[in-house]
């Protein structure tokens, strides 16, 4: 069904697994939603000859693989939203030759790790979001294969993130937004940042985090703004932070409003 000239939402009317050719050959769509419709699965070759869509969403459904060859062909894709789905697992090459790629997003799926192969062939990205999903730690190099220069932003909201490496960020000079919010970390040293620029903001509100040390202020708080609500806090470690951010004026802000 078509809303506005290029804004398509499909309605699948019962179709549960979506089959090569399924949607093709339409010159003028631009946007395309499909939410709320049950799918369990898509076969490649779903999406042909689409030269001119630039917004892909799949959400609300029931899909719990991508499989290499559903996307590959959309290289004038900016956008493919995949939230709210039961995804567990993405081939490697899933989203090769997606040249045009800019933002993806995972959101509130079932993945338990990132494969560092998604990011080889998509040197236009910018932000990847992976809130909500089953991460236990974010492990060395998984963003090695980046070849966008950016500005990155990354968003790891609500996992069960306890360890971020030291490595983590390898492939990524410049992080304009890092989420790290609502996970299980009990401290920083900030060595995941060393030799990037940090430039925006920072969120590590809402995890167990007691105290920083101090020696690691400099390496953690390298945001223009840091968000810190939420944690058990040591009051006197909290106090010498916010001494710190004035200090050195940053904005390390301990209040939801």
């Amino acid at each position: 069904m078509q809303n506005s000239t290029g804004h398509y939402n499909v309605l699948t009317h019962g179709i549960r697994v979506l089959t090569p050719g399924l949607i093709a050959d339409i010159d003028n769509i631009e946007w395309l939603e499909i939410r709320w419709q049950n799918l369990t699965d898509m076969n490649p070759g779903t999406f042909q000859n689409l030269p001119n869509l630039r917004t892909l969403k799949i959400s609300l459904n029931k899909i719990s693989k991508i499989k290499t060859g559903i996307f590959n062909t959309l290289t004038n894709l900016t956008i493919l939203g995949l939230p709210l789905n039961d995804v567990y697992q993405i081939e490697s090459n899933a989203f090769d030759n997606m040249t045009s790629l800019q933002d993806i997003d995972f959101t509130y799926n079932r993945l338990e790790s990132v494969d560092p192969r998604w990011f080889l062939l998509t040197p236009s990205l910018k932000f990847i979001n992976l809130s909500f999903n089953k991460l236990k730690e974010i492990p060395a190099n998984i963003f090695g294969n980046i070849k966008s220069p950016g500005p990155f932003i990354l968003w790891f909201r609500g996992n069960n993130i306890a360890n971020i490496d030291k490595d983590a960020f390898n492939g990524m000079k410049t992080i304009s937004e890092l989420s790290l919010k609502e996970n299980k970390l009990k401290t920083l040293t900030g060595d995941f940042l060393h030799g990037r620029e940090m430039s925006s903001w920072l969120s590590i509100g809402y995890n167990k985090i007691k105290c920083i040390d101090e020696k690691h202020f400099a390496t953690v708080f390298v945001a223009n703004y840091t968000d810190i609500w939420g944690n058990p806090w040591n009051t006197e470690c909290l106090k010498k932070i916010q001494t710190w951010a004035k200090e050195n004026h940053k904005s390390v802000q301990n209040d939801p409003y």
